[in-house]
């Protein structure tokens, strides 16, 4: 959902440093000397808050070549109120905010504090109306009164919304009434998207601004927070996409690092941090509902230069079965933006062996590969030996071989069969796949370039040993020219 910059909330924290942190520099904005809410004195900005006064003693106020008006003031003992109108003029605004309504708004907050803001969201009871009485497009002076009461989920030391005993949310509010600010002096935004202020239209560089929309039985997901993880899982890198509501509602998509553009399912069920899956918690009591079935599309996905942006939608249900809710999710879709990350180097061959690791990496270790004719067909075995003479095999016919997944067998006696070996440290003995799967990610015949994974369960087909040996977790990443 794209919003202002004050309604996307980051606003906050940048609010927050300025005022925290500018101890040695001088203020700019206007500093009304008088302690009495409601006196109408050039530059005042004024008003009751629960029963209380409120006073700016500093005030800036902003508008940009849209229109868009923004005005902050702050108080000694560092609350503030902000609210936002667009387009800038005489006249009356609702400060509701809601699906329809993202340019005026109002909020009240301490700006030392990490907790959420009060919001006017209708959707908590928030709401308002700001009246600009004066506005002088030529000096750039404004006036206006305003009230409003904002609101926000209370929050219990681990910052989860707390829920009374029917599961309901706990709402406190800010009432804020009597405000009043009288000649206000504004500055004029000219690069009101970002960039370069001093080059011109600032077109050059624009500033990235995630976006995130989805509905859920049809109402908006309005999201308060938006937040982009890279999280690293084993050996997996996982992006964590996470929009919550102003009353504690979530929706998660994990995506792992590899993914690239197309279509793709998602996991049915439960994750293990790693799978690509949708997830959502309605914040009633609940535990976490995951996608089943569900899918995304990815338009972009350029982990270098960090962008991707998807299409999505999913069922969300309890995987455990015990919560009966089901929740539809429609019209989904995110862009987000991020830190460019080079990707991790991939691993030429490596796989685990009844749970122990099997990497030809050491200094007398061994990678090779050989061309075999079979049936008239070029099959390609690619042979990994440890120092100690333990060696894994995997066959698989290179010529016709293209992305998906291949049940291996016990021989390749046709030459278009797939096929894993292992043989023991100290034996001539081979186990061979029975079951076993290879899982083709991605293969270039021109560049010869190969990615896959492999499982398998490996026995000795003779029956001279009746060892079962558990290959897991396969994976090459070769050159085959």
């Amino acid at each position: 959902m794209k919003k202002l910059q004050l309604l996307n909330w980051m606003f906050i924290a940048f609010l927050a440093l300025q005022f925290t942190s500018c101890n040695n520099e001088p203020l700019e904005g206007q500093f009304p000397q008088q302690d009495t809410p409601g006196e109408i004195v050039p530059g005042s900005f004024t008003a009751i808050v629960n029963g209380v006064a409120f006073t700016a003693a500093f005030t800036t106020a902003t508008v940009n070549v849209d229109g868009d008006f923004t005005i902050t003031g702050v108080s000694s003992n560092n609350t503030a109120i902000v609210m936002t109108a667009s387009p800038l003029a005489t006249g009356s605004y609702d400060l509701t905010l809601n699906p329809t309504n993202n340019d005026n708004g109002a909020s009240y907050f301490d700006v030392q504090s990490e907790t959420f803001p009060f919001l006017t969201l209708g959707e908590l009871g928030g709401n308002g109306t700001l009246n600009m009485t004066a506005y002088n497009e030529t000096d750039l002076i404004v006036s206006g009164t305003f009230n409003f009461v904002a609101a926000r989920a209370v929050l219990d030391g681990d910052g989860n919304p707390i829920v009374d005993g029917n599961g309901d949310v706990i709402i406190e509010n800010a009432t804020i009434t009597q405000g009043v600010f009288n000649d206000i002096q504004m500055t004029f935004d000219e690069n009101p998207g970002g960039g370069d202020p001093g080059g011109g239209d600032g077109s050059e560089d624009p500033v990235d601004v995630d976006e995130f929309f989805a509905l859920v039985d049809g109402q908006e997901h309005v999201d308060q927070l938006l937040e982009t993880t890279l999280n690293i899982i084993g050996d997996d890198m996982v992006f964590k996409v996470e929009a919550q509501t102003a009353t504690g509602s979530m929706m998660r998509i994990d995506i792992p690092f590899d993914m690239g553009l197309g279509t793709f399912d998602m996991e049915d069920g439960i994750s293990d941090g790693t799978k690509l899956i949708g997830i959502y918690n309605p914040n009633i009591g609940g535990e976490n509902l995951s996608s089943n079935p569900g899918s995304i599309t990815f338009t972009q996905f350029d982990t270098q230069s960090g962008i991707i942006e998807a299409n999505f939608s999913f069922t969300a249900r309890d995987p455990l079965g015990e919560d009966p809710s089901v929740y539809q999710v429609t019209q989904g879709s995110f862009t987000i933006y991020f830190e460019g990350t080079a990707p991790p180097a991939l691993v030429p061959f490596k796989a685990l062996i009844d749970g122990a690791v099997f990497e030809p990496s050491g200094v007398n270790d061994t990678l090779e590969l050989a061309e075999q004719e079979i049936n008239g067909m070029n099959v390609t075995f690619i042979t990994a030996t440890l120092e100690n003479g333990r060696t894994m095999k995997i066959g698989f016919p290179s010529d016709t071989i293209t992305p998906g997944e291949y049940p291996m067998s016990t021989e390749v006696a046709n030459g278009d069969q797939t096929i894993g070996l292992y043989i023991r440290e100290g034996s001539s003995i081979e186990f061979v796949s029975n079951p076993g799967v290879l899982t083709i990610d991605s293969y270039d015949q021109e560049t010869g370039d190969i990615s896959a994974r492999f499982n398998f369960t490996a026995t000795n087909p003779d029956g001279v040993d009746p060892t079962v040996i558990q290959i897991t977790e396969g994976v090459f990443n070769l050159n085959l020219l």
